[in-house]
């Protein structure tokens, strides 16, 4: 079964532009246009989940235990890392309610807001991106794409399961239902979810599609242009507006994930090599945890500047209006560099620590609790991810 390397190497990239987009250092690269807009990846983290998870399960998921055991292998390999991340918020606030009590104030008051108590149960649910009542960028903010995709997951199997010679034509209608209903707007589900639905499901018709076209031998010259295209329009649609279509993007990253597929061009020759392959394995990590370090990092800044007397924040208006957005801003462009790429860096390093400590014994955790029930049929098998 082909493992798509250079489509999970690319997402390492965008869970890397990720970051930068929430960095919020007011002269530094993290404000250029391409990763202004860089939140709007995570739908081709979606796209490349339904196309990954579609080759995979989609025609093997025909009993119950498939399922249960479909269902095992993804909540251990996003479950355990999620947890561990909401705890580290949980002890940030814990550690704020501490300072309160000895009369020093940070930002925010401690469970409060976003980080309030009553959001700690939705965050272990993994429901907070679903019910409007729930606040879906609580504690760990990046969390809500897992939120969004666990259930989708379920739905998947479910689907696989139940309709199985209709499937194909059931995972078609629910992107197309779930994009257009994204376009149009005022539905009872949010946002977040459209693009989950969308994007997951039109993954799944890109594989469809892909597996009629494999058999195209696509050049290095026209594969490169291909690719050069494909990411070309992402990039117009991105940068060329401060509120790009969700839709419009969720199409164009399914084009994209279906023309790296083939891994025929030069940039999928320069997305094999082992850097980015290391980083292409440490995706979940990289986007999990870069919240946290910039907590640590604002709260490192914001204790400088009352020692030192200086400001080095400023809020600023956001694209959403009425809403301002805080910056780290150092009054100097090499300096403002500078601490992005020790944010990086640390968020590199701690997520090679997270990989192994947790991402990967989550995964072992997976195939053992399915061989201890006896579904042997996956556990000794490497998972799409």
């Amino acid at each position: 079964m082909k493992l798509f390397l250079v489509l999970g190497n690319l997402r390492g990239l965008c869970a890397l532009a990720i970051a930068l987009h929430h960095f919020h250092v007011l002269q530094s690269a993290s404000e250029w246009s391409l990763f202004r807009n860089a939140g709007y990846l995570v739908e081709f983290f979606f796209a490349l989940s339904g196309f990954l998870l579609y080759q995979r399960y989609a025609h093997s998921l025909d009993s119950g235990p498939q399922l249960r055991q479909f269902m095992i292998a993804r909540t251990c390999r996003v479950y355990p890392l999620h947890v561990f991340i909401l705890l580290v918020f949980v002890g940030f606030e814990c550690l704020k309610l501490l300072l309160e009590r000895r009369g020093i104030q940070l930002n925010n008051v401690s469970f409060t807001g976003d980080r309030a108590l009553g959001e700690i149960v939705p965050n272990l649910l993994l429901i907070q991106a679903w019910w409007p009542g729930f606040n879906a960028l609580s504690f760990n903010y990046p969390s809500w794409i897992v939120s969004v995709e666990y259930y989708v997951y379920l739905l998947f199997g479910l689907v696989a399961l139940m309709l199985p010679r209709q499937s194909a034509k059931v995972f078609a209608s629910i992107a197309v239902l779930a994009l257009v209903a994204l376009y149009v707007g005022n539905t009872p589900l949010t946002n977040n979810v459209l693009r989950g639905l969308g994007c997951f499901f039109a993954g799944g018709v890109t594989f469809r599609v892909y597996v009629r076209l494999r058999h195209l031998r696509l050049g290095p010259l026209l594969g490169s242009v291909l690719e050069v295209l494909s990411l070309g329009a992402v990039y117009c649609v991105m940068a060329g507006s401060e509120t790009p279509q969700d839709a419009a993007l969720a199409i164009l990253f399914c084009v994209a994930v279906g023309v790296f597929a083939f891994e025929a061009g030069g940039i999928s020759m320069l997305l094999r090599g082992r850097p980015l392959a290391w980083l292409g394995e440490r995706w979940f990590s990289v986007y999990m945890t870069h919240a946290a370090v910039i907590f640590v990092t604002t709260v490192g800044v914001m204790m400088v500047a009352k020692a030192t007397g200086t400001s080095l924040m400023v809020d600023l208006p956001s694209a959403i209006a009425g809403v301002t957005t805080r910056y780290i801003s150092t009054g100097s462009a090499l300096l403002d560099n500078l601490l992005i790429v020790v944010e990086l860096i640390v968020v590199l390093g701690i997520s090679t620590l997270t990989y192994r400590y947790i991402e990967q014994p989550g995964i072992a955790l997976g195939k053992r609790w399915n061989r201890g029930r006896g579904d042997e049929s996956v556990s000794s098998q490497r998972l799409p991810e």
